[in-house]
């Protein structure tokens, strides 16, 4: 696990050093949060973090050969609705607050934004060893979740990080429900409030993932009645979120709709159809988007390779990755635009990395297992010669280096199974000096 920590420590730093810009206009909104959850006046915090998402604007602008034109970031005049969005994301900000009022805002932010980077790889490694078996699996699985798209994602000052642990949380908690062990629900529940708490959309993409490969799960024998409280779990959690937004007002799906459709509350008044208009959106969106993803197949072919290594190799686990990597495709359907799709797509990447990471270490251990050069036939190998001892006599034609063994000698068994060579019996050479009778050499194995 520490090889793990160390390597995901290291691709986020390089990952991290990527010209492009680290706070987005809903970072601001994070930095805001975690000021406030500090301690800081509201609008004390809304002026620095403005600075903070004003400077990192000057520095990608320079980082691309650009003139810096950042000198204030305007943040007033946004409608309270929403605000109202973010305010229900707490759990970022929050678990960023005591870092920000320890290490100062960027740095702290960062840092929040780090550890749950490594709690993602840490929970990657663990789940692909579960599902797959195979410890090297999960160390490359998490090496390859910080190469792909995701490892981008995890080093923005976006709430990302906090998604794909939670995500990974509830599937390596599943993986031990369908492994028998009750024990798992204990990880899901903790891990799906976790991501309610984020970000509520993807809290609801992940209950609807177990509602729906739980009831898959089910279908099957073998794993019936963990389907069946797999998905109870997820149905449960996402009937619990509706009536906890209800009572505390909480913004939903209407709200997100309407911020789309108005851009931020301003441009235009609310939509009197927001899910008609939510439909035509999607119409006009997604066939050019399919057509730009046929156009340059990576993402598809990668996808469809981890669907066919998941279902041959991982069956029992298949539909929980499967179905968490769409969840990606839940999030465009209600927010279908064209320069969030990268982001709001990464999930499909995370069962790509476990299939990556599977494959390659079922590679490796394939070319380690690769059968030695074979000996000429009636040849066997010569036993080593001690340090110091003079060549051994060459021996009479027909018998062995042993001595000829009596009619009476028992034959030699074979070696104890399993045994690791180390542990196996050797014949005991004789000392320099000493003679070696007949009946000394028979009750010795001969050849070691």
């Amino acid at each position: 696990m520490l090889l793990v920590v160390v390597i995901a420590s290291l691709l986020f730093l390089a990952r991290y050093e990527d010209p492009r810009r680290v706070a987005s206009g809903d970072s601001f909104w994070y930095m805001r949060q975690a000021l406030i959850f500090t301690g800081t006046d509201p609008e004390v915090a809304r002026i620095e973090a403005g600075s903070q998402v004003c400077r990192d604007l000057n520095r990608s602008s320079r980082a691309r050969g650009e003139k810096p034109t950042c000198k204030n970031y305007v943040t007033a005049g946004f409608s309270p609705r929403y605000a109202a969005i973010f305010h229900s994301r707490p759990g970022y900000p929050l678990f960023a607050a005591p870092f920000v009022a320890t290490l100062g805002l960027w740095t702290g932010m960062m840092a929040a934004t780090l550890i749950l980077a490594l709690l993602a790889a840490v929970l990657a490694y663990l789940a692909v060893w579960l599902a797959s078996g195979m410890r090297l699996a999960g160390v490359l699985a998490a090496t390859v979740l910080f190469v792909l798209p995701t490892g981008f994602a995890m080093t923005r000052m976006l709430t990302e990080s906090g998604v794909f642990a939670g995500y990974l949380a509830v599937l390596l908690g599943a993986t031990l429900v369908v492994r028998g062990r009750r024990a798992g629900l204990f990880l899901v529940v903790p891990a799906l409030a976790w991501l309610f708490a984020v970000r509520s959309a993807s809290g609801m993409a992940m209950a609807l993932t177990l509602l729906a490969a739980g009831a898959l799960t089910a279908l099957g024998r073998r794993h019936r009645w963990p389907g069946v409280l797999l998905g109870a779990t997820g149905l449960l959690a996402a009937l619990a979120w509706q009536l906890l937004s209800r009572v505390l007002h909480l913004p939903g799906l209407n709200d997100t709709i309407q911020d789309f459709a108005t851009r931020h509350f301003k441009a235009r008044p609310d939509v009197a159809d927001p899910v008609g208009w939510l439909i035509e959106r999607n119409l006009s969106f997604w066939p050019d988007q399919l057509a730009l993803e046929l156009a340059v197949p990576g993402t598809l072919a990668a996808f469809l390779f981890t669907v066919v290594v998941l279902v041959l190799r991982m069956r029992a686990v298949a539909a929980l990755w499967i179905f968490t990597g769409l969840t990606g495709v839940l999030m465009l359907l209600a927010h279908p635009v064209d320069t969030e799709y990268h982001r709001l797509m990464a999930p499909i990447w995370l069962p790509v990395a476990c299939a990556f990471g599977y494959a390659a270490a079922l590679a490796i251990g394939q070319c380690r297992e690769l059968p030695a050069a074979p000996q000429p036939a009636g040849l066997l190998p010569a036993a080593p010669q001690p340090a110091g001892l003079p060549p051994a006599a060459p021996q009479p034609a027909g018998l062995s280096p042993a001595g000829p063994e009596p009619a009476t000698a028992e034959p030699r068994g074979p070696e104890p199974a399993g045994e690791p060579p180390a542990l196996i019996p050797r014949p005991r050479e004789p000392e320099p000096g000493s003679r070696q009778t007949t009946a000394d050499r028979v009750a010795v194995p001969a050849g070691g």
